[in-house]
């Protein structure tokens, strides 16, 4: 392995994907010769493999639904907490003695009772009435 090579193998660390042409442009050697070198290096177990190095988040969110009773003489005030809590997207207010309905983003199945036992639960003049899971999102 020589000056050439250890190049090369610093180019493919950073960009796996570059063309061969652009790396011979970078050590100011011919395509081919890129090409002979990498062959070799992968031959010789110099390098292993050619992977990638992503970044998508993985975990799919879950969705609920919310049906709360709210005391209507303390509305005002248990909007504002409902609207501090940041798992909580979307509230609506229901006509008539429906109350508010609130939609829910969370990581994953296990935050779901921390959030309602912690956080919901705990505003006061508030008495939850329904929880639905959202299992498939139709428009």
């Amino acid at each position: 392995m020589d000056i050439i090579d250890l190049k090369i193998l610093d180019i493919l660390k950073e960009n796996g994907r570059i063309s061969y042409n652009d790396i011979s442009k970078s050590v100011q050697k011919t395509e081919a010769t890129v090409r002979r070198r990498v062959k070799r290096l992968v031959d010789e177990g110099i390098i292993k493999k050619f992977t990638i190095d992503y970044k998508i988040d993985l975990k799919q969110k879950l969705y609920a639904t919310i049906k709360i009773e709210p005391d209507f003489k303390e509305i005002k005030r248990i909007l504002k907490e409902l609207i501090n809590i940041k798992e909580i997207s979307n509230i609506w207010r229901l006509s008539g003695d429906c109350g508010l309905l609130l939609k829910v983003d969370i990581e994953s199945i296990e935050k779901f009772n921390p959030l309602i036992e912690d956080k919901i639960s705990q505003i006061m003049g508030i008495k939850i009435i329904e929880t639905c899971f959202i299992t498939d999102i139709i428009k």
